[in-house]
């Protein structure tokens, strides 16, 4: 894919090697910046708020530690919501397995936030994709396979689309690599801002 052509170099603040991958595959020529802010939500805080809060701290934690980076800088969170609530990712495999009773035959959204710093422009912007999932019905032996594997560690809500968890997907409505931990074309159109 040649979408990144002309686009500038960027810093990455994130540990998910799913959201290295998708850019990798994009084009993208990025830095990755390990920058350890507390993923913790706040109760009765809305997934969207939550979203939104997480990528915008990652991002003022690092602005804190450096002086104007005069690249641009890129901090995201991603986490699922279900009937207004927000599921991060599962402590356990218990928790996974209820996760998993409880989204089979529903639909729940994926809500990634995207925050990045404009060193042209000397502030930073932010804006969320929301991908509308639904899961399988439930049949316990395709999700207690699916559990068997590992794959609900470090991932939200779970699942890993773009591995095994594809096939507990019935329909997908908006971004798939929002799913995946970053909206591909919404970051591209982001990126260009920052070029005028």
């Amino acid at each position: 894919m040649t979408a990144s052509k002309g686009l500038p170099h960027f810093l990455l603040l994130s540990r998910s090697p799913r959201r290295r991958d998708l850019l990798q595959r994009a084009g993208y020529h990025f830095e990755v910046i390990d920058n350890n802010w507390p993923e913790e939500g706040i109760p009765g805080e809305s997934a969207l708020k939550r979203v939104k809060r997480l990528s915008a701290g990652k991002l003022l934690n690092y602005l804190a530690q450096v002086s104007s980076p005069t690249l641009p800088v890129l901090s995201a969170d991603t986490l699922l919501e279900f009937r207004g609530k927000p599921l991060e990712k599962p402590r356990d495999q218990a928790e996974a397995w209820h996760w998993y009773r409880l989204l089979a035959g529903r639909t729940h959204r994926v809500l990634t936030a995207l925050t990045l710093w404009n060193p042209r422009q000397n502030r930073w912007f932010q804006a969320v994709e929301a991908t509308k999932v639904e899961f399988t019905p439930w049949e316990e032996e395709l999700y207690a396979a699916y559990l068997a594997e590992g794959e609900w560690h470090d991932a939200a809500g779970g699942y890993k689309i773009q591995e095994g968890g594809e096939r507990l997907v019935r329909r997908i409505s908006g971004s798939w690599s929002n799913v995946v931990g970053l909206p591909i074309a919404r970051f591209y159109g982001m990126l260009r801002q920052c070029l005028g």
